[in-house]
């Protein structure tokens, strides 16, 4: 996972990076998300069925990928400031492993 370079000198260090799996089409919740403290680009991230939010849930299925660099750290929709970046390729299957993402949108 990248950064735009038009963004980059916008990362702080207090910034938290959260990679959101939902459902397409599905409800807003997510059914599974990861957090990275502290955040240095360029990024890797896995998720697993260790990240799934529901318990009893699996991550399989078609899903779509964000990611978003968070400026207040908490885990919830999009505040002002927050940048943004989606799976190209979205909906995709999980359990790969190169998931190219750029954080490009500033909220």
């Amino acid at each position: 996972m990248t950064i735009a370079p038009n963004l980059a000198d916008q990362v702080k260090p207090t910034d938290v990076l959260f990679v959101i799996v939902k459902r397409p089409q599905g409800p807003p919740r997510p059914i599974a998300a990861k957090r990275i403290d502290h955040p240095t680009f360029p990024a890797s991230f896995e998720i697993t069925n260790a990240d799934v939010m529901v318990e009893g849930s699996e991550l399989r299925g078609m899903v779509d990928i964000v990611a978003r660099l968070d400026r207040d750290g908490q885990a919830g929709p999009a505040q002002p400031g927050d940048i943004e970046g989606r799976y190209a390729k979205n909906p995709t299957l999980p359990g790969g492993r190169d998931f190219e993402i750029v954080l490009d949108s500033v909220k």
